[in-house]
């Protein structure tokens, strides 16, 4: 029988960048993960679109740590923010 996961929205951005860096992150530390972008895709830039990223429920905490590490280190910027 399958198992259900669970991908509970953690953080939201704006830039491609961070978004590259935390998904390597995650799979760094084999935590499953999706990003998905909102809104309408501009003509000239995806930038300013946001864009958020889901885990695993069980994850969600050590998902989290990564994140802050990430931001505090300075390898991802300061804008995003947690969704939950």
């Amino acid at each position: 029988m399958a198992t259900r996961i669970n991908f509970i929205d953690l953080y939201s951005f704006y830039n491609e960048l961070d978004g590259s860096v935390i998904e390597t992150l995650m799979e760094d530390y084999r935590i499953t993960c999706s990003i998905r972008t909102l809104g309408q895709p501009r003509i000239y830039t995806e930038d300013y679109l946001e864009k958020r990223i889901a885990v695993e429920q069980e994850k969600l905490e050590s998902a989290r740590k990564i994140i802050n590490d990430a931001i505090r280190s300075g390898v991802i910027s300061r804008e995003g923010k947690f969704r939950v």
